[in-house]
């Protein structure tokens, strides 16, 4: 059953897998009901209910965290927005909470003992977004982005109001390189050498031919990190919600 999030757009960004992307997307919005799902691609991913915004081909990892950043916010309608990309969406509707929308930025715990442990935000307020965007100069981007935000800039962000998710309820929302248990229960997740935790055997190797068959992903790490059957970090720290 979809839970609806009126409060929420489902954002997908994607500058390389267009294939890959479509089926993450249908996942997600099998599990969610947004008032808008934005493709933002310079690809027109045609999912219905959805509205493509063409972006240009990104030629390094800081187009989309720019565009994230910098252009997203002013076409966001809602206070919050969900973003997901060929390797990342939405797995459990169920372990969705409000509570996750009482903070600026949930994602996934990662394995820091610091007190800056939650990264790799997917779900983020606006509000955040236009903070960085009308103060660039006091924080200005740099990749990865994700690392920037939540290890560098947050206590400057948090001393201006806005607030990261406890490392318990952002272990609920998502996993990525760590997990409470080889069984726990989360919102989404984020990574393809997670794609055997989250996809059956046919699913999986659809994914998996598609990857083998993309241009950018036969360049990179990430087939190999799948068959070498890369897992992610079991730490029971991370104390899962479900």
């Amino acid at each position: 059953m979809k839970v609806r999030l009126p409060d929420v757009t489902l954002v997908l960004i994607d500058g390389t897998c267009p294939e890959l992307s479509r089926l993450s997307l249908q996942d997600s919005m099998a599990q969610v009901e947004c008032p808008d799902v934005l493709v933002c691609s310079p690809y027109d991913i045609d999912v219905p209910g959805t509205q493509w915004i063409k972006t240009p081909n990104w030629s390094d990892r800081l187009g989309p965290s720019a565009f994230i950043w910098y252009e997203l916010p002013d076409l966001v309608k809602t206070d919050w927005m969900l973003l997901t990309s060929w390797d990342a969406w939405v797995i459990d509707a169920s372990l969705w909470s409000n509570e996750f929308l009482d903070y600026d930025y949930v994602g996934a715990p990662w394995w820091y003992n610091d007190g800056f442990n939650v990264g790799h935000g997917l779900l983020r307020s606006r509000r955040l977004l236009k903070f960085l965007t009308a103060n660039k100069e006091a924080f200005p981007l740099a990749h990865p982005e994700d690392d920037l935000l939540s290890r560098n800039y947050r206590p400057a962000l948090e001393k201006h109001g806005f607030r990261w998710a406890p490392e318990q309820l952002a272990s609920r929302f998502m996993f990525e390189c760590t997990r409470p248990s080889h069984n726990s229960r989360h919102f989404m997740f984020h990574d393809s050498f997670n794609f055997p935790f989250v996809l059956d055997r046919d699913r999986l190797t659809e994914r998996l031919r598609l990857m083998l068959e993309n241009p950018y992903l036969q360049k990179g790490s990430k087939i190999a990190e799948l068959r070498a059957g890369r897992m992610p970090l079991i730490l029971p720290r991370l104390a899962a919600a479900v």
